[in-house]
Parts: structure tokens; sequence; C-alpha cells
């Protein structure tokens, strides 16, 4: 998930009618419709419409053109429309703007890790982790733990960072699936099953990744009826997806497992191995 500002403040902080009137002005009228393309926007881009949210927060982003929240949600439209230089120069401005806004320092570090400028990505994400009051870290920390697992191939970091996430936010699955991946490929199975579980809650119910691996896990650990069970599930409730796929075939290896014969993995190294936005 990407970071998008969801409340457009055009005169500091909307706290008290006395601060909405101090806000009344000649361009009201201007002000309330850039709010409203900026919200039509923010909805778009969560909905993953990036042709109307580049649409809609490009005409907020004319009536009101010196506002971080808009030029941040703005520079992320650019990005899924595959514009990354534009993405870059317009979230640029946007911290040019607001220089502690830790949403697009998060979102500009991301983007220079996928374009593989590491040192780059790395001092963004570290100047987001000073900032103490900053109420999205588990982010910034699940991002730090990708760099290094994927950079630098260094696994105990990774698995600190990834640590520090759940405890930062008890509901970050992202984190909890790449813990459970380390704990698998270390047959550390009762460990990696239950953070299987916890990456499967939440925002991740509906995310077939963490319940296959479950699967994997039970069968590490010889739960064959709950792995048949957990494969079941899959299969029915991820239908036309690669898990619902993989679980059947597991299914039959299952049985050649039971009569001795060796079972293939099919795990993967990394799942969610990208930085969230």
């Amino acid at each position: 998930m990407f970071s998008v500002t969801h409340s457009f403040r055009p005169c500091l902080a909307l706290v008290a009618l006395m601060m909405l009137a101090a806000c009344a002005s000649k361009n009201e009228k201007m002000t309330k419709k850039a709010e409203l393309y900026f919200a039509a926007g923010t909805q778009s881009l969560i909905e993953r419409q990036y042709t109307e949210a580049l649409q809609n927060l490009t005409k907020a982003d004319q009536l009101t053109p010196n506002s971080a929240e808009i030029l941040n949600n703005l520079g992320m439209a650019y990005f899924f429309k595959g514009e990354t230089t534009l993405a870059i120069k317009t979230l640029q401005r946007a911290m040019k703007l607001d220089p502690e806004n830790s949403d697009t320092k998060n979102n500009l570090a991301s983007i220079y890790y996928k374009q593989g400028n590491v040192a780059a990505a790395e001092k963004l994400y570290k100047e987001v982790l000073r900032h103490l009051t900053y109420d999205k870290q588990a982010r910034t920390l699940y991002n730090m733990g990708i760099l290094e697992i994927e950079a630098r191939k260094n696994v105990a970091a990774a698995e600190d960072y990834f640590q520090k996430s759940v405890k930062e936010d008890d509901n970050y699955c992202p984190s909890y699936m790449q813990l459970g991946l380390i704990y698998y490929q270390r047959r550390q199975y009762t460990r990696a099953l239950k953070n299987f579980k916890d990456a499967s809650l939440g925002a991740c119910y509906e995310s077939p990744a963490a319940h296959y691996h479950q699967a994997l896990t039970l069968i590490g650990l010889k739960r064959y009826t709950d792995a048949r069970m957990k494969l079941d599930e899959i299969d029915s409730r991820f239908k036309n997806t690669t898990y619902a796929t993989l679980a059947r075939r597991k299914s039959i290896e299952l049985n050649d497992l039971e009569n001795h014969k060796p079972l293939e993995s099919h795990a993967t190294k990394s799942v969610l191995e990208s930085p969230e936005f």
C-alpha cells in the first residue's frame, strides 16, 4: 500500500468553526473545488483507478499548486501510470514544501529502491525513522527489512526490522509474512506457523500467500490432516489463482508423502518482496 494523504488542509488543520471561517476568502470556491478533486483523486488511487486519479489530482494541483498533500498523491498517480521521472519530480516538490512529510519520503524512497538506488532509498527511510511522531513507522521498518534481505542478503538485520515493525503495529501483516518466510527457511516450523497465521489476518485476510504457507508449514510439522484442510480451504476460497493450483497439486503430493516419497516444497523465498508505498 502506498502512502496517500486522506485529509486536505488548505488553511492548516480545520479543527474549529472559527478556523473554517478564517479560510473564507475570494478564493473559497477554488479551495472547495480543489478539495473535491483531491478527495476524488485519492479515492481513485486507493481503488487503483490511476487514470481517473491523475485527472482529478492534476486539477486539484492546478487550483492549489502549493499543497504538499496534493503533490504527494499526484506523484504516486504518475508513478502508477509509469511516469517515474515525473513522479520523482513531483514528490521532490512536495518535500520542498513540507520537509517533514514522512509519507512523501517513504514514497520517494520506495521509488528510488525500485530503481536500484539503494543508498538514496536508505537515506530517506532512516530520515523517516527519526520522525518520532510519525504513525506509519511499521511500514518504514518493513521497507528497511526488505532492503536488507534483498539488497544486502542480511537476513539477521531484516529479521530485526520486521520484528520492530510488528512491535510498532501488531496488525502489520506484511512483516509477519516475511518473518514466517525466514523461520520457514530455517525449518523453525512452529514459529513460522504462528507468523503465517498472523499474516493472514487484518488487511491480508484475502491474500492467499499466507494461507498457502500455513499449509506448507503444517506439512513440515507432519500435521497432514490439518494441511489437507487448509489446502482445501485455499482451493475453495481462492479459485482461479496460482495458489489454488498449487494447493490442488500439493494435495495430490501429500499422498506420495504418506507413502514415504519425497515431497516438493513449492515454498517461495520471499512473497511480499517489494517496498510498501
